[in-house]
């Protein structure tokens, strides 16, 4: 097949249409294969037909060929094994960071040892989609894989907190393309058929390592050291570059040899300016997110600075992406599209409830229930088993069904009921309840947080797939950001509230600053009962917050349209397996 158009803006044949749809992959190569073959070489268009046999010989025909069997699910390990340490990190720090603290005598650095990895993390997911989408997919997510194995082991044999901080920051840069590349590899190497349920069970093993993390940390913290939450990732992290580097997968679309076209990527198709732009807005923003109501208050002059810098330098980054248009970083044509818009606010809220509860749920263990750290990883195991087994069922409808959004909704309201019904827990709340609730929640979020990549991989056309993944894992991050600050703020105050109602002759500050750890041993015996009320109390308000997240995205859900998945019938007779 001749390429007789190398232009850098998208082809109209792949365009969506009004209604937000797009023409198939099989589609778009038809139709390049007929205008091809419409121009005779000994015609007026000679020079035309020269040159496209010669950028023949540089691009590589796209392999369609999909992985089947023992190599799709070796292959599937490979990167579930990264994204879940990728995960991980993101938490695992958390019941580290009081033995880190005392260490380093750094009691100062103590917000940056999880922005560092969240802001980093969060700022480079679109240039990450860049990178999927014009190099080879199996050489950059090694790329990135490296990156972060080198950030764990600056972190696990830091010497300084700043070092620490640096390797922290290194981890996230490294992950920013590791949970958009493992689905842009599912969706290069899986057959149509085996994508949603892949990527479900993929989505849901994902969240499973935000929910573990602090669970794994408290461990290693107690009974070997903190430097093991980061030598953990080197094992299976190597196992799994060893497994990626003997395995070959395919490509979505024509990539011409970097070596050949290495100067047009970087200085045109990467748009390093548009991320020059995007990246300070991003941690400006995050930043005041993180340190706000925490380190400083939210009417600080450092607080409100951020703010406005983060305001005006977005308006700069638009302006841009305006005028480069669909080169830009961020493609106005694939951020456009109803299908992205809707998925990206659904991803943001349920993400956010999600995080928010698996912060807060430990702690109401831990406080009301008495629970100890590790116990308390034990206690919240019923929201990561559902969470994977609802993944996986919701992966299952969807092949049969093809409709995503019926189970986003169904999954949002599964994830709404057991916010809902965990905003009525108090101090006497049983097993059964608390189990229970988890369940609903566990499965309804497993359920839908898969359903706007699951989409994309399969509604939209391969060469927008990774862009718009990466515009729905930023989203991701930033709602976890968001959420878990205002749920900071509204525990903080809540608690200080409900420390004068229920227990009017304890130091509310006293019990504050005790932390989950010390609220036993620091009230008075006499008011035990009454401060573990209040403590109560506050995180349920908290939990309102999880509640109100659910309910967006339900709303947010019905926005992703009712285009339905071709079922595997319709599909077989497209895909060439391989063995």
């Amino acid at each position: 097949m001749f390429i007789t158009n190398m232009s850098h803006s998208t082809p109209s044949s792949v365009l969506p249409d009004a209604s937000g749809g797009s023409l198939g992959d099989e589609q778009c190569l038809s139709s390049k294969s007929k205008s091809t073959k419409s121009k005779s070489p000994d015609g007026p268009n000679t020079v035309s037909h020269a040159r496209s046999v010669d950028i023949q010989r540089d691009v590589p025909s796209v392999d369609h060929t999909r992985l089947t069997g023992i190599k799709l699910y070796i292959l599937f390990a490979a990167v579930l094994f990264s994204t879940f340490l990728m995960a991980l990190n993101g938490s695992i720090v958390s019941t580290a960071i009081p033995q880190i603290t005392s260490h380093f005598k750094s009691l100062d650095d103590i917000g940056w040892y999880g922005s560092a990895y969240l802001v980093s993390t969060c700022c480079l997911q679109p240039l990450a989609g860049k990178f999927y989408t014009h190099f080879p997919i199996k050489q950059t997510y090694i790329t990135f894989s490296v990156i972060f194995f080198i950030g764990s082991v600056i972190c696990g044999s830091a010497t300084s907190s700043k070092m620490l901080i640096a390797g922290r920051a290194i981890q996230g840069i490294g992950g920013a393309g590791l949970l958009n590349g493992a689905f842009t590899t599912i969706a290069a190497a899986a057959p149509k058929d085996k994508k949603p349920m892949l990527v479900g069970a993929g989505m849901g093993i994902s969240t499973l390592g935000s929910v573990v993390g602090p669970l794994i940390g408290g461990a290693f913290t107690q009974h070997v050291s903190w430097r093991w939450c980061f030598y953990i990732n080197l094992p299976p992290g190597g196992l799994a570059i060893l497994i990626l580097s003997t395995l070959s997968i395919p490509e979505q679309m024509e990539k011409r040899p970097v070596w050949i076209n290495l100067k047009n990527i970087v200085t045109e198709e990467l748009d390093l300016i548009g991320f020059a732009l995007f990246a300070p807005a991003c941690v400006m923003f995050l930043l005041a997110m993180i340190w706000g109501g925490t380190t400083y208050p939210w009417r600080s002059s450092t607080i409100i600075g951020l703010f406005c810098g983060a305001f005006a330098t977005l308006l700069v980054c638009v302006a841009w992406v305006m005028y480069r248009g669909d080169k830009a970083m961020i493609p106005p044509n694939i951020a456009r599209k109803r299908l992205v818009i809707f998925g990206c606010f659904t991803s943001c809220f349920q993400m956010g409830a999600v995080l928010l509860l698996s912060y807060y749920l430990p702690i109401w263990f831990q406080v009301v229930k008495n629970a100890s750290p590790t116990m308390s990883g034990v206690m919240i195991l019923p929201t990561a088993i559902a969470q994977i087994l609802g993944a996986v069922l919701a992966g299952k409808f969807v092949e049969l069904i093809g409709y995503c959004t019926a189970w986003a909704l169904f999954g949002c309201t599964l994830s709404s009921i057991g916010a809902g019904l965990m905003t009525t827990f108090l101090p006497s709340t049983g097993a059964g309840p608390w189990i229970g609730y988890q369940i609903l929640m566990g499965t309804g979020r497993g359920s839908v947080l898969q359903m706007p990549i699951t989409a994309i991989q399969n509604l939209l056309p391969a060469q927008d797939v990774a862009i718009a993944s990466s515009q729905v894992f930023f989203f991701q991050y930033l709602g976890g950001a968001i959420f878990l600050a205002v749920g900071e703020t509204i525990f903080t105050n809540g608690l200080r509230s409900s420390l004068q109602t229920y227990a009017p002759n304890v130091d509310a500050q006293t019990i504050i600053n005790a932390g989950a750890s010390g609220v036993r041993s620091t009230a008075p015996p006499a008011d035990l009962a009454a401060v573990l009320l209040a403590y109560n109390h506050a995180l349920v308000h908290t939990f309102y917050l999880a509640l109100g997240g659910s309910a967006a995205s339900f709303l947010t859900g019905f926005g992703m349209g009712w285009q339905r998945i071709p079922r595997k019938a319709a599909k077989k007779k497209d895909e060439k397996v391989s063995a």
